[in-house]
């Protein structure tokens, strides 16, 4: 899963190189795709700090690919939208993005391809945030102590 999760980011970082996007201002232009999100639900869905997407929401807004709006019935909320623009753009990533992962599948034996694709299906589908089973696994692990007692033995 390590070698996964590092590999993958090193394919969008390379991806999105040449674009007006970072990775992370790309993932937050599709979580805002479907809807107009509060920062603190777009935090979540992005899996950053709130101070961390305030910066990511600022360089989109002064790119024009996403608008921060409060509502009316309550200025101390800060809704995040995705503009024309910003759709645009992330319609091409996403062209593109899926392009490059049909090219990637299909290196991939056919006898054993509907295989690969539905594993990754079904990991996606168990680190899915809205996975309750599988949150609280992920919640509950701390591997911290672990590092820390470790790292104690090896001391003494």
């Amino acid at each position: 899963m390590t070698r996964l999760a590092r590999f993958t980011n090193r394919l969008q970082r390379t991806q999105l190189s040449c674009g007006p996007v970072t990775v992370q201002q790309c993932h937050t232009l599709e979580a805002l795709t479907n809807e107009p999100l509060p920062m603190h639900k777009l935090a979540d869905e992005v899996a950053l700090h709130q101070s961390t997407l305030t910066r990511v929401v600022e360089k989109l807004e002064q790119k024009g690919f996403v608008a921060r709006v409060r509502p009316a019935d309550n200025q101390r909320v800060v809704n995040v939208c995705i503009t024309d623009s910003g759709k645009t753009l992330f319609a091409q990533i996403d062209a593109a993005s899926n392009e490059m992962i049909a090219k990637i599948i299909a290196l991939v034996d056919p006898l054993e391809r509907e295989g690969a694709v539905r594993g990754l299906e079904i990991l996606c589908d168990l680190l899915d945030p809205q996975n309750f089973r599988a949150q609280q696994i992920i919640t509950g692990c701390c591997c911290a102590d672990t590092v820390h007692s470790t790292h104690q033995e090896d001391e003494q």
